[in-house]
């Protein structure tokens, strides 16, 4: 017993001299590349699927990739705006590919996913880019929107990953893009479905990232970047009054610039993108307040937040 406890403690302190060389290298890494930033990669000849391609985030993703020379397939539940994203990147000279597909239905995932596989090939980057929200206080929303929410938001990305990660796990190669939210790290009033589902896309990507890296040759080469946006002017935001004390600080993103940081990030593969970028220190900053103190500083930052149906479209408002 006296000699088992002996080997575990030089055993202990040798993976602790390990882990300090390991920090020091990665810290030295990180430098490196703020200094000298990273090269981005090549995207030709891959095969980037595309959800919500028909409109908003999932749109401009496609047309940021048009010149990029891989295939990009787009899949959409509303086949005359995909169809036309369609159109207009084979018009950038893009080799592009709608698809009808309802992501909310595991039976349309898997059909639409064995079509693409026979008729294009293997996808060897994933962007899970469709969502939907909705503001309203939380016992009025109805079990169908609650389930429709996590089925899209969260069980899509499962029954996509299921399609297409075996493959990249062969290979081990491949990428996974999520557009999640700032609201995947801070909940916030009248969107608990929409909150809900997005801690749940944060938290099942750190841990298939952790089984993955423990995956050698079989997946831990495959690269992740999650991305985390704050409000982004999309139909997303419908039916909401926004009211914040410093827009400037919390701005109403452009899609298009949310599109680029979201390429940007593919092609470097950062792991984790947050727009703006600023955000990080905002929560390191709020980490350090109690939490009634946390809830008082939303409150002064964002003094007005509800449902508000008569609002159909951003910046557009009927009268009182």
């Amino acid at each position: 017993m006296g000699m088992e406890l002996v080997k575990f403690w030089i055993r202990t302190v040798i993976d602790g001299v390990v882990l300090i060389f390991h920090f020091i290298y990665i810290y030295l890494e990180c430098l490196v590349k703020a200094v000298f930033p990273t090269r981005l990669k090549s995207l030709e000849g891959e095969i980037i699927l595309i959800t919500g391609a028909g409109n908003g985030i999932g749109k401009d993703i496609a047309i940021q990739l048009a010149k990029s020379k891989a295939k990009l397939v787009c899949w959409d539940i509303l086949k005359r705006d995909n169809e036309d994203t369609v159109g207009f990147l084979k018009c950038m000279g893009a080799e592009a590919f709608a698809y009808e597909v309802d992501i909310s239905e595991k039976s349309q995932v898997d059909a639409t996913a064995a079509r693409v596989k026979r008729e294009i090939g293997d996808v060897t980057v994933i962007i899970n880019n469709a969502g939907i929200g909705k503001c309203e206080k939380f016992l009025n929303f109805s079990p169908e929107t609650i389930e429709k929410t996590f089925k899209i938001n969260v069980l899509a990305h499962f029954w996509i990953l299921r399609q297409f990660l075996p493959k990249m796990m062969q290979r081990n190669r491949g990428h996974i893009v999520t557009v999640c939210s700032i609201g995947g790290l801070k909940g916030n009033r009248y969107m608990v479905p929409y909150h809900g589902s997005k801690f749940a896309v944060h938290g099942y990507l750190e841990s298939l990232k952790e089984e993955l890296a423990h995956a050698p040759n079989s997946g831990d080469q495959i690269k992740f970047t999650t991305v985390y946006p704050t409000a982004v002017k999309t139909r997303l935001i419908n039916g909401i009054r926004f009211a914040f004390r410093f827009p400037s600080f919390t701005p109403f993103l452009e899609s298009s610039y949310v599109a680029e940081r979201i390429v940007q990030g593919l092609r470097s593969n950062t792991e984790r993108v947050y727009v703006p970028s600023y955000m990080p220190f905002y929560f390191f900053l709020e980490c350090f307040l109690p939490t009634k103190a946390q809830r008082a500083l939303t409150d002064f930052m964002m003094y007005d937040f509800s449902p508000d149906q008569r609002i159909k479209h951003f910046g557009e408002q009927c009268a009182e």
